[in-house]
C-alpha cells in the first residue's frame, strides 16, 4: 500500500467529516421528522374529531325536534302495556278472548310460550285454539291483526272439523277448527 499525499490526506479527512456529519444529521433528522409526523397525524385526528363533535353539537336542536315529533306519535301504544312476560301474556290472552267471542267463535284453549328478549324489546307469545265458521274467522284473524297494540299472527293452521251429517240436512258452512301463535312486544328497557 502506498503512502497518500498531503492533498490527498486532506481530501479524504474532509470526504470522512462530510461523510460523518451527513450521517450524523440523518440519525438526528430521521427521528424527529418521524415524531414530527405522528404528532402531526395525531392533532389531525384530533381537529377532525373536534370537527364533528361541533356539527353534532351544532345538530343538537334539529335532532331534539325531531325526537319531540317522535315522541308526539306516541308509538307506546303499538306495545304491550305490561312489561312482564304473565301480565303482557294476559294482555294477549285477554284481547284475543274478547275478539273471538265478539265474532262468533269458540274458543278451545290457550297456552302461553316462553317469552323472548330481544334488546330492549320482549315477544310474548300465545298459542290460541278456536272453532269458527269461515266468515266468523276472517273477521277474528282481521280484528286480532289490526288490534292495538298491535299482535302478530304466526304458524297459522286451519282445519275443517269432519261433518258427519245426514243427506237430508242442507249444506251449511263447515265449522274450521283454527291454531296460531299470537305474538306481541312489551319494552323491557322503559325509562318511563
Amino acid at each position: 500500500m502506498r503512502a497518500l499525499s498531503k492533498n490527498q490526506n486532506r481530501s479524504l479527512a474532509i470526504g470522512l467529516l462530510i461523510l460523518c456529519l451527513t450521517i450524523g444529521v440523518l440519525l438526528l433528522f430521521i427521528p424527529v421528522n418521524m415524531l414530527h409526523r405522528h404528532y402531526d397525524q395525531s392533532l389531525d385526528s384530533m381537529v377532525d374529531y373536534l370537527g364533528r363533535y361541533r356539527h353534532i353539537i351544532a345538530t343538537q336542536g334539529e335532532i331534539q325536534l325531531a325526537l319531540d315529533h317522535v315522541k308526539e306519535k306516541k308509538g307506546r301504544q303499538h306495545f304491550l302495556r305490561n312489561t312482564g312476560a304473565a301480565l303482557a301474556a294476559s294482555e294477549i290472552q285477554a284481547t284475543v278472548k274478547n275478539t273471538i267471542g265478539a265474532n262468533g267463535g269458540k274458543l278451545v284453549s290457550m297456552q302461553v310460550v316462553p317469552f323472548k328478549d330481544d334488546g330492549g324489546y320482549r315477544r310474548v307469545t300465545v298459542n290460541i285454539q278456536f272453532i269458527s265458521n269461515m266468515s266468523a274467522l276472517r273477521k277474528i284473524l282481521y280484528a286480532v291483526e289490526t288490534v292495538q297494540p298491535y299482535l302478530l299472527l304466526d304458524n297459522i293452521s286451519i282445519r275443517s272439523q269432519a261433518n258427519t251429517s245426514s243427506k237430508d240436512t242442507p249444506v251449511t258452512e263447515p265449522e274450521l277448527q283454527a291454531q296460531l301463535d299470537v305474538s306481541g312486544y312489551a319494552l323491557v328497557a322503559d325509562k318511563q
